[in-house]
């Protein structure tokens, strides 16, 4: 008994005799973490400090807008579960069939956001309901190519093969428009 006791002893004094683990709660000096000052701004990027509520920007975007001056615009649109980012003439393939007739002109009319070089207006989700205009033509309506899935389990005579071809639908964009002053 009395050998057990000593060995229990030995052991209860090594586990209060060993480091004690840090706490997380408690950060250490070594491991405070400190960041880099910040750098300074490229030179085509600027903090605005908006004490008019934003009103002289809205007054500088609508300007443009009138002028017809805000350059190459960029848009977000929404078609069939994804979001496009587009740009006039640029091509885009929708993994659908929109029902569209081949050499139709469309128009876009789920718009996320509308920028151009200066600006960038954004909807929640979505902009108001004639805000921008982006105009599409369905350049070709075909097949996918042929997409190969295969089921296989072995040592039971079982293979399946399965071949599918899925719709797609070509769009050329052809214009982005701000059609309405920002309010």
């Amino acid at each position: 008994d009395s050998l057990l006791q000593e060995m229990n002893i030995s052991k209860l004094g090594r586990l209060f005799l060993t480091q004690p683990k840090q706490c997380l709660a408690v950060p250490n000096s070594r491991f405070i973490r400190t960041f880099p000052p910040p750098r300074s701004l490229p030179q085509h990027q600027s903090v605005v400090e908006e004490s008019d509520g934003g009103k002289e920007n809205l007054k500088k975007i609508n300007e443009q807008i009138l002028c017809k001056e805000t350059g190459r615009l960029f848009s977000v649109v929404y078609m069939r579960g994804k979001q496009h980012k587009v740009t006039s003439g640029d091509l885009i393939k929708i993994l659908n069939d929109i029902g569209a007739p081949l050499g139709s002109k469309i128009v876009l009319d789920k718009v996320l956001c509308v920028g151009g070089q200066d600006f960038t207006l954004l909807g929640r989700p979505l902009l108001p309901q004639g805000l921008a205009r982006v105009e599409a033509t369905v350049i070709e309506r075909a097949l996918n190519r042929t997409k190969i899935s295969q089921q296989f389990r072995k040592r039971r005579n079982f293979n399946k093969l399965r071949f599918t071809r899925e719709q797609y639908t070509l769009l050329r964009i052809n214009d982005i428009n701000i059609t309405n002053k920002v309010d």
